[in-house]
């Protein structure tokens, strides 16, 4: 009989796999009479496939039909092979002629019924547990034993989501619901995790005779399988909480001090929540080791819903703090959840919150500022309650965080950091006189007082230099495109020679018009660059045509984008009229997407007219001394600053409405 590389028949092992009851008998029989030819005696089924022996050889007795326990690639019997398969009958053959076979481990430490548990193999697995039970001496340890993975056979079939598996063997086995891995993972904590209510239900099902489930619910760092459970299916929480071992379950804290509520809030079950506070009210008073709460953990998620049930159940809301003195307000700032902020500014309910203190003496304003939330400021500067005053426990205000959290110079508009240290001046936020003269800086630039300092914040030759190359290109593109017009020019022998020859159409004056102010913009941001790079200008000069260049340059762009379509509309002309307008759209989309300067900060309007009204919007305050001071104060103004940004993007879009109407209208115009 051939031979496989490991040394075991191959016809016997094809027959092995295929599930071939008939060709196995029959090349047993075949060797068997070999054996006794050969005066040979089986006692042990000794036909290996491998290195070793696996498992403890059969007691000596007289087969019909010798079966091979010897060893396949993994050290697996011929009953690892046939349970692996799922043949049952092959299954029940096996373990008639050599019962030890069932107590066999492969190199995995194995036994056939992990290998029937892990494919799912029901039947096999139902005819491997009485043929284990009836094993004698030794059945119990086989049927509890662990893998190389520590697992038993019912956490593989767990672990492999084989749910009719595990109701066998939690049925006709129950202890190894017991059972748990090396790392202290229970089946039970394993079946809550993967979310399956029927495989917790198997596992928690009463014996028979109404003794109640072996189960255990241990899992990693002290958790229990309810917390598992908490962050998956309210219907599994039920199951185990009707468990007679479950409620003890609810006040149980993981390693980190969590309780299930805890993990409930985490992941957003709000079902899992309310049956957990029915069950026991007292956990949301229970914290973590970092004195969170669960309401806490709410405020963190942003789960709105979640923090109004919590708060309900518990009065003294205000009282509850973590290990820092903050209560949930500070948290939801902290973790930037402004949705939860602006729900608690417009419930006057929580107004005990908005000017709470921490232990560093940081109201939910400071912590705002801190973490550059502008949104987050603005709905705390919109409700009157809150106090802008305040100072911590160092003596700052929320201003003076504002202004030393941001170093003078040129800074992106929309900086976080940056907005909010504008909407703070623009509503005269108060600031200490230990402010430091990041503070006097701002107030003199506005002024006619400039401070002499060469201080300047550190990336600003990158950025002029950027600004540089970007006006530089601008300026090059738009005065090469005026000299090369579409259409082209006048012939010599023609009336107004060396004119442009479509020079009457509207879209080639809207094409002149666009290059030549984008021309403009670009060569004085130009000039302003090279002023503001340069040493010997005063520091207060050098901000202030670093500042007018950043201002310059993106309307540059903008109507280089506009010159661009003008010029296609009038190459194209009324024979391409759809085409045209398609070039307009893209370009539209183009100016209005690509320029983040025309979308302004809107939202702040209305932090800033409940402060300080009309006089905050235009950043004049008092009276000016002179109309320079007047004129310092109103371009640097929320209305300028965002009036100014978008209204090149609206000039260019009416240009480019009128000239879509125009070109399906009067083609010839």
């Amino acid at each position: 009989m051939a031979r496989s590389q490991h040394g075991v028949d191959s016809e016997l092992l094809r027959a092995l796999t295929s599930g071939d009851e008939a060709r196995v008998e029959e090349l047993l029989t075949r060797q068997g009479d070999g054996h006794s030819r050969m005066g040979g005696r089986v006692t042990s089924i000794s036909v290996q496939v491998g290195a070793g022996t696996a498992g403890a050889a059969a007691p000596p007795r007289q087969w019909e039909a010798p079966i091979p326990s010897g060893l396949l690639g993994a050290k697996s019997t011929a009953l690892h092979v046939v349970a692996g398969r799922g043949h049952a009958r092959l299954a029940r053959r096996v373990c008639e002629l050599a019962p030890s076979l069932v107590a066999t481990r492969d190199g995995c430490l194995d036994t056939p019924l992990h290998r029937a548990a892990k494919a799912g193999h029901r039947e096999v697995a139902a005819c491997l547990l009485p043929a284990m039970r009836a094993a004698g001496a030794g059945a119990d340890a086989a049927l509890l034993a662990r893998n190389r993975l520590g697992a038993t056979a019912l956490y593989e079939a767990i672990r492999c989501g084989h749910a009719e598996t595990v109701d066998l063997l939690a049925t006709e086995a129950p202890e190894l619901a017991a059972v748990t891995t090396d790392d202290g993972v229970s089946p039970l904590y394993l079946a809550a995790m993967t979310g399956s209510a029927g495989m917790v239900r198997a596992l928690l099902r009463p014996s028979p005779d109404g003794t109640p489930s072996l189960a255990s619910s241990a899992g990693p760092e002290g958790r229990t399988a309810l917390h598992a459970a908490a962050a998956k299916s309210r219907e599994i929480v039920q199951e185990i909480l009707e468990w007679d071992q479950g409620p003890a379950l609810l006040s149980k804290a993981d390693s980190f001090g969590k309780t299930p509520l805890h993990y409930a809030v985490s992941h957003r079950q709000h079902g899992v929540l309310l049956l957990l506070l029915n069950a026991e009210a007292s956990l949301e008073r229970v914290p973590d080791n970092e004195g969170l709460f669960p309401v806490h953990v709410a405020a963190m998620m942003g789960n709105i819903r979640d923090i109004v049930v919590l708060v309900e159940g518990c009065p003294d809301y205000a009282e509850l703090v973590d290990g820092q003195g903050r209560n949930f307000l500070h948290c939801a700032i902290e973790h930037g959840q402004e949705n939860v902020v602006r729900f608690f500014c417009r419930n006057d309910r929580f107004v005990v919150l908005l000017n709470a203190m921490d232990y560093e003496g940081n109201t939910p304003l400071h912590l705002a500022v801190k973490y550059g939330h502008p949104r987050m400021v603005s709905s705390l500067l919109q409700t009157m309650s809150v106090e802008v005053g305040i100072t911590n426990r160092d003596g700052i205000t929320a201003a003076d965080l504002a202004y030393s959290h941001l170093e003078p110079g040129l800074h992106y508009f929309l900086d976080p950091r940056a907005v909010v240290k504008n909407i703070l001046y623009w509503t005269r936020a108060p600031v200490t006189l230990g402010a430091g003269g990041d503070h006097v800086l701002l107030h003199s630039r506005m002024s006619n007082t400039r401070p002499a300092t060469d201080e300047g914040p550190k990336d600003i030759d990158g950025i002029t230099a950027t600004s540089t190359i970007a006006s530089v290109l601008i300026a090059t593109v738009t005065f090469a495109a005026a000299f090369t017009v579409p259409g082209g020019y006048v012939a010599d022998d023609h009336p107004r020679s060396g004119t442009a020859v479509l020079a009457r159409r509207f879209a080639f004056r809207a094409f002149v018009a666009s290059d030549a102010m984008a021309f403009l913009c670009s060569i004085v941001a130009t000039c302003f660059l090279v002023y503001g790079g340069a040493g010997q200008v005063p520091p207060g000069q050098r901000r202030f045509y670093q500042r007018s260049a950043s201002g310059l340059l993106p309307p540059g762009a903008q109507l280089m984008v506009a010159a661009f379509a003008f010029g296609i509309h009038v190459i194209l002309g009324e024979a391409n009229r759809w085409l045209v307008t398609v070039v307009y759209v893209l370009a539209l989309g183009a100016v209005l997407l690509c320029f983040p300067g025309i979308w302004a900060p809107f939202y702040l309007v209305k932090a800033i007219w409940r402060r300080a009204g009309w006089r905050g919007l235009v950043n004049v305050h008092r009276r000016p001394a002179s109309l320079e001071e007047f004129f310092w104060l109103f371009i640097t103004s929320f209305l300028f600053k965002n009036l100014m940004r978008p209204l090149f993007a609206v000039l260019i879009s009416v240009t480019f409405l009128v000239s879509i109407a125009l070109n399906i209208a009067l083609p010839d115009y």
